[in-house]
């Protein structure tokens, strides 16, 4: 018999395994995207994004941005 703790692992686990598979889905998307324009529109839109959300909550989420 499953306890309340092993279910909630379970369904935690699930939604995690399930955004995994949609960021890597998103992910392909834009790698195809940045191909086919040579990233300049992505990233253009990238920076727009992460200015309107900087704004509101302040996170950084710049995925394109180069390592340092």
């Amino acid at each position: 018999m499953a306890s309340n703790k092993d279910e909630i692992i379970l369904e935690i686990t699930t939604v995690v395994e399930s955004l995994s598979l949609k960021l890597a889905t998103l992910q392909a998307k834009v790698n195809e995207l940045c191909k086919s324009t040579d990233c300049n529109r992505v990233k253009k839109v990238n920076k727009e994004l992460l200015n309107t959300k900087e704004r509101s909550n302040g996170i950084n989420l710049d995925t394109l941005r180069k390592e340092k």
